[in-house]
């Protein structure tokens, strides 16, 4: 690993200039050189970064045949040589070996967090590349499960009286009015959150203080949000007591959002306490990981803990700085920040401030997290359009066997049911099933009832509200016809040609012929009710005594849909001849 420390700095050296154009990053981004044998392939690839709703990944490969040793001690020779020809040549002999330099530092169990952080420091300030993550397979997952963050260590205060006050520091058209939000806000009405003035949100997307989880309401946040002109960021709420921790936490923070129309920053949260280098270090860690995607990161903590659990110092000159500090005013009398009023002092820069924990908002029950962020983003549209509910299959009837306890064909109501919302995304379906004088059934219920049923299916659009759709749905349970008579018995024996299976069947109400498998013949001891089994030849040789027994002849049938019924025919006393 040592090695891999001293070398990394000489492959390290490309640098890729990026351009930022309404909050999409463009790059050239290099590729490796592979030394084999007398020639090396060089590989150019050009990765677009779109903050859009699908991140996008273009790629474009062209081969170029270069002399050169069998070696990878010539890679500096390689990088001279190429300095002389284009800047991207210098970025395709770099880009893809500092990948792989992550890679391996990630995959090797030996590589201390001290390590993996300068590694990808390094390859933060060296390369536009997206820094390698983990896959989602790879990380543990856990549901989400954590405690309702605390802001009791945030400090409430009186601003000072020579304090500034916004109009005197920033212009209006700098300030944007938002909230912070989790699963702890229940379900929230996004558009009258934005007729309630707010412009963004920053949303939590999971966390890792209880093991790695994605928040529970992260998916209806943000897409209701969006849906309603609110432009999101999202944060992270952080558990990580190293770098490689942090790398982990960023691996997964990425699949979560990767998917979505992220304008404002990706938070780095942290509110617990740990070892101030090491606190440092997983803030740098997560924060160049996401910037390296093609996001704006951001660190959050309250005050004080800016000043005394990391370098808030070394941080605010890298990155967004979100401060929570509250003021009486906002804490206590649950009130809005309003232009001109006064701001907090910090001893850095601040991007964001949140100013409450205890504000009113519309649309969101209970209190909630309010923010100012001195920045905002112009340009911003998400293309929003009719939510649809498809339902392929309206028409759907099925039959019930109750033999069998269940369906004679598979049924799954959800078949041919498709749900996109006004964004874009495919939704979860819901329904439920009425009864033709609107008694609702449970799904169990319905298919083992005969009866003519209607199915609504819904889901909640995150503009629109509920979007709904019907079909029909008959269920017929099976029953069985039986055809035979009672069997007389003359002279108290049977003819010696007598065949009990002449005459008898048995179809379903479907007019489905039933398949007769077998016939017994019970006499019953009308005394002692002990029962003997005959076969139909023993039946045939029986002297009948109908007054010390009772007989009964009992066939089994192969029903369709029903399974093996057993249908009697008594064995009665016939006329003296």
């Amino acid at each position: 690993m040592k090695e891999l420390l001293n070398t990394i700095a000489g492959k390290l050296s490309g640098i890729c200039k990026s351009v930022f154009v309404a909050h999409a990053k463009a790059c050239i981004i290099a590729g490796s050189v592979v030394v084999a044998g007398s020639a090396a392939t060089v590989t150019t690839v050009e990765y677009v970064h779109h903050h859009s709703s699908k991140m996008q990944v273009q790629a474009q490969e062209t081969e170029v045949e270069t002399e050169t040793d069998s070696n990878l001690d010539k890679l500096s020779e390689i990088l001279t040589e190429t300095q002389t020809e284009s800047e991207t040549e210098i970025e395709t002999a770099t880009q893809e070996e500092i990948a792989e330099l992550v890679k391996e530092a990630v995959a090797d169990e030996n590589t201390s967090s001290k390590e993996l952080y300068e590694i990808i420091d390094k390859a933060a300030e060296n390369s536009s590349a997206p820094i390698p993550v983990k896959d989602v397979e790879d990380l543990e997952i856990v549901e989400d499960n954590s405690s309702e963050p605390s802001r009791e260590e945030t400090e409430v205060e009186e601003p000072e009286p020579d304090q500034p006050s916004s109009n005197d520091v920033y212009e209006i058209s700098q300030l944007t009015y938002g909230v912070d939000v989790s699963r702890w806000q229940g379900d929230i009405d996004w558009s009258a959150v934005a007729a309630d003035g707010i412009t963004f949100a920053m949303i939590k997307c999971g966390g890792g203080d209880d093991g790695l989880y994605e928040d529970r309401k992260f998916q209806q946040n943000i897409q209701g949000a969006l849906a309603n002109g609110i432009q999101v960021g999202v944060y992270f709420y952080s558990g990580a007591s190293n770098a490689r921790e942090a790398y982990d936490e960023a691996s997964y923070c990425i699949s979560l959002i990767r998917d979505y129309q992220i304008t404002y920053p990706v938070a780095f949260d942290w509110e617990l306490d740990g070892d101030y280098d090491s606190v440092t270090e997983a803030c740098e860690t997560f924060c160049n990981v996401i910037s390296s995607y093609g996001y704006q990161p951001m660190v959050y903590s309250n005050r004080n803990r800016w000043y005394n659990n990391f370098d808030g110092e070394k941080i605010a000159s890298k990155y967004k700085v979100w401060m929570a500090a509250y003021f009486g005013k906002f804490y206590y009398d649950s009130v809005r920040w309003t232009y001109g009023d006064d701001l907090p002092n910090f001893r850095y820069h601040y991007d964001m401030w949140q100013y409450s924990s205890r504000c009113y908002v519309d649309g969101i029950s209970g209190q909630v997290d309010v923010d100012i962020a001195f920045f905002g983003y112009a340009n911003y549209h998400v293309d929003t359009k009719d939510a649809v509910l498809t339902v392929t299959n309206k028409e759907i009837k099925r039959t019930y066997g109750d033999g069998i306890g269940r369906l004679t064909e598979e049924l799954n109501l959800l078949d041919g049911v498709k749900g996109i919302n006004t964004i874009g995304y495919d939704m979860d379906i819901e329904y439920s099933i009425y009864d033709e004088s609107g008694n609702e059934y449970s799904e169990e219920e319905a298919i083992s009832t005969a009866g003519k049923y209607t199915v609504e299916y819904r889901f909640k659009d995150p503009k629109s509200g509920w979007i709904k759709n019907t079909a029909k749905l008959e269920i017929e349970v099976i029953t069985e016809e039986f055809t035979g008579n009672d069997i007389v018995v003359k002279n108290n024996t049977m003819p010696k040609d007598y065949n009990f299976r002449t005459g008898v069947s048995c179809k379903n109400n479907l007019g489905q012929e039933a398949e007769l498998t077998g016939v017994v013949i019970k006499k019953v001891n009308i005394e002692t009710e002990e029962e003997d089994v005959l076969t139909e030849q023993q039946a045939i040789e029986e002297k009948y005594d109908f007054d010390k027994y009772t007989y009964v002849a009992e066939y089994a049938f192969n029903v369709p849909g029903e399974g093996e019924v057993i249908k009697k025919a008594a064995i009665v006393r016939g006329a003296e001849e």
